[in-house]
């Protein structure tokens, strides 16, 4: 499972909503610099209150499950950091927020959407914590994790 099922997954058991990519893309929205359409369509779809949660794979290269990006305003995302730190606590996955993936950069999801007001937070996971069918044991965790730390947003 990639990220966006992921996002897909989670949506269904929060009663939320995921916006991903399908098939080959022309850009890529973390690096566009303009408000493309992923960007105008999450743009459109935010309501206040809401929660944007930009979730990405990253290797496994890293010393982490997760890494968190709170992004060039991170006033609006510390305490959703706080909250994911913390139930990657209790699932015992290691989870930090930080460089390389601080989601500051502009252009990223997160830095779009905070620059509307949107509370958002980028998430890189771990490739072995997200193949929930060949791996679900390191998957678990991961799953438990996001739904513990929304459901408590």
């Amino acid at each position: 499972m990639g990220s966006g099922g992921l996002a897909e997954l989670l949506a269904e058991q929060l009663d939320g909503l995921a916006i991903t990519t399908y098939g080959r893309q022309s850009g890529d929205a973390n690096w566009d610099r303009q408000a493309g359409a992923f960007k105008r369509e999450l743009l459109s779809r935010a309501r206040p209150g809401a929660i944007v949660v930009d979730i990405h794979g990253m290797s496994d290269r890293w010393d982490h499950d997760l890494i968190a990006g709170l992004g060039p305003l991170p006033e609006l995302a510390r305490e959703l950091g706080e909250g994911l730190l913390a139930a990657a606590g209790r699932n015992h996955l290691r989870a930090r927020t930080g460089p390389p993936f601080d989601a500051a950069r502009p252009g990223t999801v997160t830095a779009a959407m905070q620059a509307a007001g949107v509370r958002a937070i980028q998430v890189e996971v771990a490739g072995s914590r997200r193949r929930p069918i060949t791996r679900p044991a390191l998957a678990a965790p991961l799953i438990e994790t996001f739904l513990d730390w929304l459901t408590g947003t």
